[in-house]
């Protein structure tokens, strides 16, 4: 957007100058519109709201993963292998609230995530879709490689460890989260949802493949470098 120049932009226009398909351009914008980041003047425009953006570290990152086949056969994969609920979110940092924003899920034959979905109240499959970095373990493992430092004892054990497990926002199910990278940024996270039984008593191989599964959506995310070296074990 920003290279973009000032004003209003067709979207259209933003697609061409993107990787991404129209869903996921849509979805990044609205997050942005939503953050005060953007403005949405009329229908399928977009710009940049006065004063906004204007620092870099604000930016709204690049998307954890573009619209590739190879890349969802990649999660449809992991689906089977841990026959859990997939979800690919991707880092939001605009006007100083830094969230998390789902891009894509595969829920499979899940139908107990389904219906536990359908009775959770619009505010929390809000919160699912966008929320800030503390939330839960998609947002944690983004925020934890923000800084190249990293602060409290819970954020050096994410990155020793290479993953997070946290409550997720549907209640009475569980997170495992890993983090994506484009190069040595960290772009988004990849995370399964489980029921807190089914994480604990698999965890030691759900593990594993999450984050081989990362490792291999980030290398192709531009040549990113190698994650972790417990994540390439």
């Amino acid at each position: 957007m920003e290279e973009l120049g000032p004003g209003v932009h067709p979207m259209w226009r933003i697609i061409e100058d993107t990787n991404y398909t129209k869903s996921t351009v849509h979805r990044i914008l609205t997050a942005g519109v939503r953050a005060d980041a953007f403005v949405h003047p009329r229908q399928g425009h977009y710009g940049l709201a006065r004063g906004r953006l204007s620092n870099p570290a604000e930016r709204l990152t690049d998307s954890a993963v573009t619209d590739d086949g190879v890349l969802y056969r990649e999660l449809a994969l992991l689906q089977r292998q841990t026959a859990q609920v997939v979800l690919v979110f991707t880092a939001v940092l605009v006007g100083g609230t830094n969230s998390r924003l789902c891009l894509h899920s595969n829920m499979a034959k899940r139908a107990d995530f389904q219906a536990a979905l359908a009775r959770c109240t619009p505010q929390v499959r809000d919160r699912l879709t966008m929320a800030p970095l503390p939330a839960d373990a998609a947002g944690l493992v983004i925020q934890a490689y923000l800084d190249d430092v990293p602060g409290s004892s819970y954020t050096r054990e994410i990155r020793a460890e290479g993953h997070a497990l946290t409550p997720a926002p549907v209640p009475g199910w569980e997170m495992l989260a890993a983090p994506l990278f484009r190069g040595r940024t960290v772009t988004g996270a990849l995370a399964l949802l489980g029921l807190p039984q089914q994480v604990q008593r698999h965890r030691h191989s759900y593990v594993p493949s999450l984050m081989q599964t990362a490792a291999r959506m980030s290398r192709r995310s531009e040549g990113a470098a190698a994650m972790l070296p417990t994540a390439a074990a």
